[in-house]
């Protein structure tokens, strides 16, 4: 999952180049808006007299790199559930160590990717040993593989589904800031798409990490808007990453970096979310930070995950059953997206004030969805808004509250977001 040094290295000249036509803050303090929260301006309400989002616990969450081979303990899988996380990547060194990895996942009702010796070099052998466990998420094949690995991994994921073709094979690309030669392929475009289409892949996996250092990337949004394409081409979903480890010049992050990256790829239609890494890679001295650390304890990114966590599994059932219809940025337009230019007919007038914003119009069979956030890693953002009297909100806990109930500007802070309903 770590990318080529070399690579990471032009990037971060390319971003000194081009940080004058990004919106960032030459200092890490956050620039405040003298208005209140929407938690702030309702917390004399009683939300007990409102109804709740319908209840769901199938998102999937994903934890890259979980638990190592010398922790497994079913009070580790204990710690991962307790997180938030309902999913598992771990490459394990034994089948045995597979097995018991499996047997305690299922205990807690996590799932676990496939990950052993002997899945390339003995499929059907592997395959058929775990194939029938309800543990079983499906078959970890490569990480970011160039399109020159197709031919291979097409058989790898054909030799799996023969035997079962109740899960899925698990590929995961690389981003958009690579050269054809690293992609084997002419165009970025081109690499996405010679993989949902030569391959039955049942889910599109790709990895950026958009914040480097006070820095969000120049073409994070536009990676969202190849991928989201690709994927709606190609009938499948796709899941995303949010990088939960310092390392290099990957800051350590805050609930703000969580937020940025988590909402925008929801706003863009991600149907999973997985993070890099859970575990600190111990061999790896690189990395500085994670949710657990060297020593196998909690530190506090394991803490702003777990909060992370609980955000999504409020909006959850919104974010799996939804479509995304429209992405629009205002203020500074991202290259490669749109310019916000109308709301939804439910909201008659809306005002952003202070920086940048992403909006995403969703629907699913009840409902549409509009949802605002604040894409300044810096900058407070107010908002004004002139609803319908059928437009709601729903909450951080669930609630769903009238729009009308906010009555004056209130504010988003880095990374955060509102959603609306009608």
């Amino acid at each position: 999952m770590c990318l080529m040094k070399r690579n990471f290295i032009l990037l971060l000249v390319s971003l000194t180049l081009t940080n004058c036509i990004k919106d960032i803050e030459d200092v890490y303090t956050v620039k405040s808006i003298d208005v209140a929260t929407i938690e702030s301006l309702i917390s004399s309400k009683d939300l007990n007299d409102y109804p709740s989002v319908k209840d769901t616990t199938g998102f999937p969450l994903m934890a890259w790199r979980g638990i190592p081979d010398e922790y497994i303990s079913i009070e580790r899988f204990q710690e991962v559930k307790a997180s938030g996380i309902n999913l598992m990547f771990y490459p394990y060194k034994s089948i045995e160590n597979m097995q018991i990895v499996l047997d305690y996942a299922e205990q807690m009702n996590i799932k676990v990717l496939i990950s052993c010796p002997g899945l390339i070099t003995q499929t059907e052998m592997i395959v058929n040993l775990f194939k029938d466990h309800p543990a079983n998420a499906g078959y970890f094949l490569q990480d970011e593989p160039s399109a020159s690995h197709i031919p291979t991994l097409k058989k790898l994921a054909e030799t799996i589904e023969s035997i079962d073709n109740t899960r899925f094979t698990y590929i995961n690309l690389l981003p958009n800031f690579f050269s054809s030669k690293d992609y084997a392929a002419e165009t970025y475009q081109e690499y996405i798409r010679q993989f949902v289409t030569e391959i039955p892949l049942k889910i599109l996996s790709f990895d950026i990490y958009p914040i480097v250092s006070n820095f969000i990337r120049p073409n994070w949004y536009s990676n969202l808007e190849t991928i989201k394409d690709e994927a709606e081409k190609a009938d499948i979903p796709f899941w995303a990453f949010a990088l939960t480890s310092a390392h290099w010049d990957y800051p350590v992050p805050t609930i703000e970096h969580l937020r940025m990256q988590v909402y925008s790829n929801l706003a863009y239609g991600a149907k999973g979310i997985q993070y890099f890494t859970f575990w600190i890679p111990v061999e790896k001295e690189e990395f500085t930070s994670a949710p657990i650390d060297r020593s196998g304890n909690k530190t506090n990114e394991y803490y702003l995950l777990q909060q992370m966590n609980k955000e999504i599994h409020r909006y959850a059932y919104i974010f799996q059953t939804s479509k995304v219809n429209k992405v629009s940025h205002y203020g500074d337009i991202p290259e490669g997206t749109t310019q916000f230019s109308n709301a939804p007919y439910f909201m008659r007038s809306i005002d952003i004030r202070g920086g940048n914003a992403l909006l995403s119009e969703m629907e699913n069979d009840d409902n549409s969805f509009f949802m605002i956030q604040n894409t300044n890693l810096n900058k407070e953002i107010g908002i004004t808004i002139q609803p319908d009297e059928q437009t709601q909100i729903i909450l951080k806990n669930g609630s769903i509250i009238p729009a009308s109930l906010i009555k004056e500007e209130f504010k988003l802070t880095p990374g955060d977001m509102v959603m609306f309903m009608r």
